[in-house]
């Protein structure tokens, strides 16, 4: 059990490792040479941002494109090379490779820049020169969290977990690796920056996703009703969330930082209306419905190739048939008309005691 479990899990990693684009294979060596980079101190303050190198005279603006790929404990690298794997392998095929690679710096770049202006807060509100030149900030967990809410957005009813008292569904996720991080933080096993970039890598995702992402249909953004803002959030709370978000939204579009959503009636037809409200062209209705049209097309072949497939026949079956052909064969009559005059038959031996039969009453009729 447990050799094949593990060959299980060789066989998953080793498909997604291959399966896996060049932009994911490059993304995750470039994590696994930063952490071996990272046990040089040199490496880590040229690599990693540093609010202080930041600021002037100095300007290390790179350390924005630089600082996802620096680690300084093996089991993050190990989760961010996961993560990455797992992220590409689900949204790859959905996305493309363009669409990937901008996701990844849309989130790591803003949220590096997040994180910078807290530190700056952070030593504003305590003088600590810490914040600025001796704590890093680096790692992919504003990746994680983005990975949640794609997963969210992909399959927003997914079970996966079941206990008596509750189950954990896909949409609550996202908020329980942010109380989780939130716990390990103050017990002092994950640094400040991880919490603030996890929580920011939630919330530009699921901005850019829910708003700004174009698709081929030439829609942006989701509209949907199970990929909203409070959906994130117990049905409790959520009411509550949701005003809040609709509040922030509607300062937004007045700014001109978002569009209002737009519903389009289609009334060409006199008895009925259809209306169209944009969001991706992966839905989550017109996703469930893809799944079930294949899932029934899969089923109908099933089925046509089960009553159109004809039973083998064994040998007993195939020399029980000959054996009845050959007697068909042998009580055939053949007849040769080689001549007008001339009538060649051969017959069986049943055949000529019944011509025999026939040909005695005829002559007795006639005599």
């Amino acid at each position: 059990m447990k050799q094949t479990f593990v060959q299980d899990i060789g066989q998953q990693l080793q498909s997604a490792v291959f399966s896996s684009g060049l932009t994911t294979k490059l993304i995750c060596l470039f994590c696994i040479i930063g952490y071996f980079l990272s046990f040089n101190p040199q490496c880590v303050q040229a690599l990693a941002v540093i609010p202080g190198h930041v600021m002037p005279p100095n300007f290390w603006i790179w350390t924005f494109l630089t600082h996802g790929f620096i680690e300084l404990h093996i089991w993050h690298t190990i989760i961010d090379v996961i993560v990455v794997f797992l992220y590409s392998k689900m949204i790859e095929p959905l996305w493309g490779t363009n669409e990937l690679l901008r996701f990844y710096f849309i989130v790591t770049i803003p949220n590096a820049l997040f994180a910078t202006c807290f530190y700056f807060l952070f030593y504003g509100a305590t003088f600590n020169e810490e914040y600025l030149f001796q704590r890093p900030i680096y790692g992919l967990a504003a990746f994680l969290g983005a990975y949640t809410v794609v997963i969210k957005q992909i399959m927003p009813d997914t079970v996966l977990a079941t206990t008596p008292l509750f189950k954990l569904k896909q949409d609550q996720v996202p908020l329980l690796i942010v109380l989780l991080s939130t716990i390990l933080w103050f017990v002092h096993a994950v640094p400040i920056h991880f919490l603030i970039m996890l929580s920011f890598g939630i919330i530009i995702s699921w901005t850019y996703l829910r708003f700004f992402q174009p698709h081929q249909n030439g829609t942006k953004g989701d509209t949907s009703t199970s990929f909203s803002f409070a959906s994130f959030f117990p049905s409790p709370i959520s009411p509550i969330i949701s005003l809040f978000a609709n509040t922030i939204f509607e300062i937004f579009v007045k700014l001109k930082l978002c569009k209002p959503f737009v519903k389009k009636y289609n009334v060409s037809s006199p008895s009925s209306i259809t209306i169209t409200i944009p969001g991706p062209e992966a839905a989550d209705a017109d996703r469930r419905r893809q799944k079930a049209l294949k899932a029934l097309d899969d089923r109908m072949k099933q089925k046509q190739t089960i009553t159109e497939t004809w039973p083998e026949l064994d040998e007993t079956h195939q020399s029980q048939l000959l054996a009845q052909t050959h007697q068909t064969q042998n009580s055939s009559i053949t007849i040769d008309m080689t001549n007008s005059n001339e009538l060649t038959s051969t017959l069986t031996k049943e055949d000529l005691n019944q011509l025999f039969f026939d040909t005695e009453q005829q002559q007795q009729s006639t005599s």
